[in-house]
């Protein structure tokens, strides 16, 4: 008797295999004249709930867009260490909290950004129900390198209509501080600060909320003889 094959088995489909995704690059032009289906910040956070993004997944909601944030590196997380380092004696204020590349939530805007330091005014409040509303917001501060001119539109744009007092960029790419103070919202048009200062080495700047708390940029950003 002719032996007969047994028929292919099909693979066990009972556990998935989650595989990555790969990018794809959309040509601009493919999304000109399109309506976007943004998300709300309900959305955003039910997604977070439900583990929708993996791990290690760096995303914040900018004006119900989720955008992929730029990777650490070496530089940056060490003037993140340096903030905190020098931003730190400031807790020793009765009501004032630090918090580090940690979200604050923006829901007019439907935005949840995640600032690299944030100074907060705190009373009562529980921050194990809700991440910090703008008014309670001192002081943004966002270390920039690849993300700069991102920073300087975009973030500042949603800063300044929050409504935040004051928003610092340390700029890598330049090697300087940034400062913008007196966010106005116009009537139409968008939300810009007025008031622009840069600052270099040799140079320090007093946040508004503590003017007797002079912050050096030599103590944020080292100087370019000390990494050679």
């Amino acid at each position: 008797m002719t032996a007969v094959a047994a028929p292919p088995v099909a693979p066990d489909t009972g556990a998935r295999v989650k595989k990555p995704m790969r990018e794809v690059i959309l040509p601009a032009a493919w999304l000109e004249g399109l309506s976007l289906r943004r998300f709300t910040l309900d959305e955003y956070h039910r997604l977070i709930e439900i583990g929708f993004f993996n791990e290690d997944e760096r995303v914040e909601l900018l004006a119900g867009v989720l955008v992929s944030m730029s990777p650490i590196y070496p530089p940056h997380a060490n003037t993140v260490d340096l903030l905190l380092y020098v931003f730190s004696s400031l807790l020793t204020h009765a009501g004032t909290r630090l918090r580090v590349q940690g979200p604050i939530s923006i829901p007019e805007l439907e935005s949840e950004p995640e600032p690299d330091l944030v100074i907060l005014r705190v009373s009562d409040v529980d921050f194990t129900q809700r991440h910090p509303y703008p008014q309670e917001v001192l002081l943004v501060a966002e270390v920039s390198d690849s993300s700069l001119t991102y920073d300087r539109t975009r973030k500042g744009t949603i800063y300044a209509h929050a409504g935040i007092p004051e928003f610092w960029i340390w700029n890598l790419v330049d090697d300087l501080l940034e400062v913008y103070r007196d966010p106005h919202t116009p009537a139409s048009g968008d939300a810009v600060y007025q008031t622009k200062s840069t600052f270099h080495h040799g140079e320090s700047v007093a946040p508004l909320a503590f003017p007797d708390f002079d912050v050096a940029v030599d103590d944020i950003l080292p100087s370019a003889a000390s990494t050679v």
